[in-house]
């Protein structure tokens, strides 16, 4: 098989025992027990590829041994135009998107249990699973139906302040053997109403993407935006630009984090967390260091490989007279040393420390004196463009110049 492309794929290659899913495309698989869940991973987002298993990826919870869907969660959905993506279909639903942990419910032998997103023994599934064991009664909750949750409680916030609310908030419910969604009205509404699920606010009022747009711009951080399911069955998320704002701010999402995750050998870490709508400002910072360390690399390559190097003092002789500028560099490459954490450490990156830079502050500001009913945010300084400078060995003074 070159690809997966049919949810029947997935069953066949997991009752074999297939192990190697990155073979496939860039997804995570997690078993617990006789189960297994799929989810893509962020070598997905960077890559922005999103072939068929990536997209279904999203909290597939199937049976080893029989290959039974036992849950279907959303599959990846995007920001309106993200990628280029939109669509021209009537809007059907405009629903408020709720800001915490999505929860899919799934069937054991044992009873009803909720995992997230790409993790069947999560906290958040965890304290899904009590609450909704001890608030609410499934019985005659149809066989085929999995059902979709934003998972709410004060230890799980992220950005939104629901204050003391714990909650399960119902978003969607999908058929996991055939893949339908049933339409969030009334066939939602009315499985909400039957259960006693809370369900996010509705838009009637919106009748186009523009109204949309438009009233986005009103939105303060305590809102974090809207879903809209179309009706040629795509979905587009939207966020406000408040909370897009305070959600960079609490993450740290900056240029100087992030040369410091490369440095540190832990940039993973930033694009394991970094929401979507980031995504492409945090892989121009990338680029951009990886092109600083290439272009650096390149002139030191080359002015070591001009130099004499007979004799330690010829060496420095030559590189005081030639390449003074880049001496601290050349010296670490004579010694046999990498010369990147050189580079980290020395070169002009040119940028402004801001508040993201200092999650501490970060914190303070948005959960200590933070006013989730003014939106008066101000927005952090913005990064200077890196300066124009030839001096690449910035701070090797001649001192460093060892001349042993």
């Amino acid at each position: 098989m070159n690809e997966i492309t049919t949810i029947s794929d997935i069953q066949n290659l997991v009752t074999q025992g297939f192990t190697d899913w990155q073979q496939y495309g860039n997804v995570s698989a997690r078993r617990h027990s006789d189960l297994i869940i799929f989810n893509y991973n962020s070598f997905a987002q960077f890559e922005g590829r999103w072939n068929f298993f990536e997209r279904v990826s999203r909290g597939l919870i199937l049976h080893t041994q029989t290959g039974e869907v036992v849950a279907r969660g959303f599959d990846k959905f995007f920001g309106w135009l993200e990628g280029g993506r939109y669509t021209t279909a009537p809007l059907i639903a405009v629903t408020e998107k709720m800001d915490g942990s999505l929860g899919l419910l799934y069937r054991t032998p044992n009873g009803y249990r909720i995992s997230t997103r790409g993790n069947l023994t999560s906290v958040q599934g965890a304290w899904a699973t009590q609450f909704l064991n001890s608030h609410y009664d499934l019985t005659d909750l149809p066989n085929e139906l999995t059902l979709i949750f934003e998972i709410i409680y004060p230890e799980n916030r992220v950005i939104v302040n629901y204050g003391e609310r714990q909650d399960l908030v119902l978003l969607a419910a999908r058929n996991r053997h055939t893949g339908n969604y049933l339409p969030f009205a009334p066939d939602v509404i009315n499985l909400a109403n039957r259960f006693g699920f809370s369900l996010p606010a509705t838009y009637p009022e919106f009748q186009s993407v523009e109204d949309v747009l438009k009233h986005l711009a009103t939105l303060d951080a305590n809102h974090e935006g809207y879903v809209i399911e179309f009706a040629d069955g795509n979905r587009f998320k939207f966020k406000g630009a408040r909370y897009l704002e305070l959600h960079k701010l609490v993450f740290g999402l900056s240029f100087k984090n992030t040369l410091e995750a490369m440095q540190n050998g832990t940039v993973q870490d930033i694009l394991d967390a970094v929401p979507d709508e980031f995504l492409n400002e945090v892989k121009a910072w990338i680029g951009e260091i990886e092109g600083v360390l290439s272009s650096v690399r390149d002139k030191v390559q080359a002015a070591f490989e001009a130099a004499p190097k007979t004799t330690r003092k010829d060496f420095a002789l030559w590189v005081q007279a030639n390449q003074c500028d880049i001496a601290g560099y050349l010296f670490a490459m004579f010694d046999g040393k990498p010369i990147e954490p050189l580079i980290y450490r020395y070169h002009a990156w040119g940028y402004e420390e801001t508040e993201a830079d200092n999650n501490d502050m970060a914190l303070t500001r948005v959960f200590g004196w933070y006013d989730h009913r003014s939106t008066a945010i101000q927005p952090p300084p913005t990064r200077q463009p890196p300066r124009q400078d030839n001096n690449i060995g910035d701070g090797l003074k001649a001192d460093d110049i060892d001349q042993r």
